[in-house]
C-alpha cells in the first residue's frame, strides 16, 4: 500500500492510525516536513517504508535542512530521481518557484546552482553552494534531469495547472514522462480537480496534514488552524 501524505508541518501524529493499522505501507511525504532533529522520521519508519521531497519549508532553518540532508535521511529523498516503489515508478520533483531563480512561464534567471553561485556574491554562498533558502528553489536543470525519463506518478511540492496556482511546466513534464498521476502538496487546502479526459493523467492535491491513497482516495483531511 502507498500512502501520500501532505505537509506535515512538523507534526506527524495523524499519519500513526494509517500506518499502524497495515503492514507493507510505503508512505511518500510531499514537502514540508519542517523537523527540527530526524527523530520523528526514525519513529515513522518503524511502521513504513519511508520516502520524501522537500517543500520550501525545508530550508527555512539549519535545523530543517540537517534533518533531511545531514543525515542519512538524504537517501530517502525523491527530488531529481525515479524510484521504483511496490511496482510504481515514483519521480520526485521537490522545492519552489521563486523569482530570484525561475518563475515560470517567465525566462529562467538561471539554469542550475553552479550557474547561480557564478553570478552570487560571496557573503550569500551558504557551504559552498548557493544560499539556505534557494536550497528549497526549482532550477530548470531540475526539470531537464527528470524529462528524460519515464514514471507511473509524479509528485511534487509545486501545483500544476488548472490550480489557481499552478504551473504549466509541471504539466509539460508530466506528459513528456508519460505519467498516470500526480500528487502535490504546498497547497493547504486540497482542492478539487476535474480531470478532462484528453489529459491522460489525475491530479491529487494532499493538503495541509491529509493524507492519500494510491486511487486518490482521501482517507485524512487535516485543517490548517494553527493561526485561528
Amino acid at each position: 500500500m502507498i500512502l501520500f501524505a501532505g505537509d506535515p508541518h512538523g507534526s506527524f501524529d495523524h499519519l500513526y492510525p494509517f500506518i499502524k493499522e497495515h503492514k507493507d505501507v510505503a508512505l511518500v511525504i510531499l514537502g514540508d516536513l519542517q523537523l527540527t532533529t530526524p527523530e520523528p522520521l526514525e519513529k515513522l519508519a518503524q511502521y513504513a517504508d519511508l520516502w520524501f521531497i522537500h517543500g520550501n519549508h525545508d530550508s527555512k532553518t539549519v535545523a530543517a535542512f540537517e534533518s533531511l540532508w545531514g543525515t542519512e535521511w538524504h537517501t530517502r529523498s525523491l527530488h531529481g530521481r525515479v524510484q521504483e516503489i511496490q511496482g510504481k515508478r515514483i519521480a520526485g520533483l521537490g522545492g519552489v518557484f521563486r523569482g530570484q531563480i525561475w518563475m515560470p512561464p517567465n525566462k529562467p534567471l538561471f539554469f542550475d546552482p553552479i550557474h547561480y553561485c557564478q553570478y552570487c556574491s560571496q557573503e550569500k554562498i551558504w557551504r559552498g553552494g548557493v544560499p539556505l533558502r534557494h536550497r528549497t528553489s526549482i532550477f530548470p536543470s531540475d526539470i531537464e534531469v527528470l524529462e528524460q525519463q519515464q514514471a507511473d506518478i509524479l509528485i511534487c511540492h509545486e501545483a500544476p495547472k488548472p490550480h489557481p496556482s499552478g504551473f504549466a511546466v509541471i504539466n509539460q513534464l508530466a506528459e513528456k514522462m508519460g505519467v498516470t498521476q500526480i500528487y502535490h502538496g504546498h497547497h493547504h487546502e486540497n482542492f478539487q480537480y476535474t480531470t478532462p479526459a484528453q489529459q491522460g493523467y489525475q491530479i491529487i492535491n494532499v493538503g495541509f496534514r491529509s493524507l492519500c491513497d494510491i486511487q486518490g482516495n482521501y482517507l485524512h483531511i487535516g485543517v490548517d488552524d494553527r493561526n485561528l
